[in-house]
């Protein structure tokens, strides 16, 4: 379950009565927090999905919806928070230069029909410090455990940024102004500080499958979010912060076909030779807005909130030689709910 792969504020009229309230570093907010800066952040993802449709037809027989029990009035919820403690070792030229962040928190909780499950696996990183680098030459950052250990493979998806600074705006800002954020950068709003690693240990198998996944999916994500747009508005300041709504609406189409394919060839079917042909695509829906909140005279962010509306079609066809026989089948499913973002700083 890994995905790899977070700009406002204020341009300042000098003769503006609000200066006297801030004490600011310049015209446009910035990332810019004192050397030696440490600050608790506590980040949290709640959410509930429902089953609108679902129709599956094998052999030409379509499922009787009394077969699908309870599901259909059923709803898939789930919590996850994490807590972490960033040190700003050394910034400079809007970025952390060298942070340290220490993954003090992680838990899951999820629940479908009632039911609850608590997730007890831990993430790999727990109690563990790991060190950011930028690597001007590279253009990228050297990401080292600072304290702890484990595997490398882990850190591949961490992203330094949980102060979403790519929300931020390039130029002078003012009350009211807008800009827009596109393409792979905005879509590190919803992986705050990136994927990191796996909870427990998997089979081989499932890491291999998983690799495969990023191979074939990580080109098809980085293409969906070309015309993904974030709209950004300075919205002004409150108790002595600076307030920058963000909305934005679109679509994602990914294709799952190759994947499905891998997959059974991995597993196969007992002993049995077969032969198949499988289709499997999803489309995302979305809808959300948030406001982050940023500590100027701090130069980092004070939180962020974030609601998000979405709708998930998935449809798939599939066409199976096995022992002789044939099978097909079809299926499309169709399901709606609601995912909440929001992270305190400390």
């Amino acid at each position: 379950m890994t995905l790899k792969s977070r700009p406002l504020l204020l341009s300042a009229v000098l003769a503006s009565p609000l200066l006297f309230a801030f004490d600011l570093r310049g015209d446009a907010p910035s990332f810019d927090p004192e050397a030696g800066t440490r600050v608790d952040k506590e980040l949290s993802l709640t959410g509930a999905m429902y089953i609108d449709d679902l129709m599956f037809i094998v052999d030409g027989e379509e499922m009787p919806a009394e077969m699908l029990g309870d599901v259909l009035d059923s709803a898939f919820e789930f919590e996850m928070t994490e807590g972490v403690t960033d040190e700003f070792v050394k910034s400079g030229g809007g970025r952390p230069l060298v942070l340290l962040r220490t993954y003090n928190e992680f838990s899951m909780d999820m629940s479908f029909g009632g039911e609850s499950q608590e997730m007890d696996e831990e993430m790999d990183l727990l109690d563990s410090t790991i060190k950011f680098t930028w690597n001007a030459e590279e253009e990228t950052y050297d990401i080292t455990y600072e304290e702890g250990s484990g595997d490398d493979e882990d850190l591949d998806g961490l992203d330094v940024d949980m102060d979403f600074t790519f929300l931020l705006p390039t130029d002078d800002v003012k009350e009211g102004s807008s800009w827009e954020v596109t393409g792979v950068e905005a879509g590190r709003l919803f992986i705050p500080g990136g994927t990191t690693g796996g909870s427990g240990d998997f089979p081989e198998e499932a890491s291999e499958l998983g690799e495969v996944a990023e191979e074939l999916l990580g080109p098809q994500l980085e293409d969906a979010l070309e015309d993904f747009v974030v709209d950004c508005t300075y919205k002004g300041d409150e108790d002595g912060a600076m307030l920058i709504a963000i909305e934005f609406e679109g679509e994602l189409n990914l294709d799952f076909s190759e994947l499905m394919m891998a997959a059974l060839e991995m597993e196969g079917i007992g002993d049995l030779e077969f032969d198949a042909d499988i289709t499997l695509t999803m489309d995302i829906e979305m809808e959300g807005e948030g406001v982050l909140t940023w500590d100027n005279e701090a130069g980092h962010a004070q939180a962020f909130e974030m609601a998000i509306d979405i709708v998930i079609t998935v449809d798939g066809e599939a066409d199976i030689e096995v022992g002789g026989e044939s099978h097909s089948a079809e299926a499309t499913l169709e399901f709606s709910g609601e995912l909440e973002y929001e992270m305190s700083v400390d």
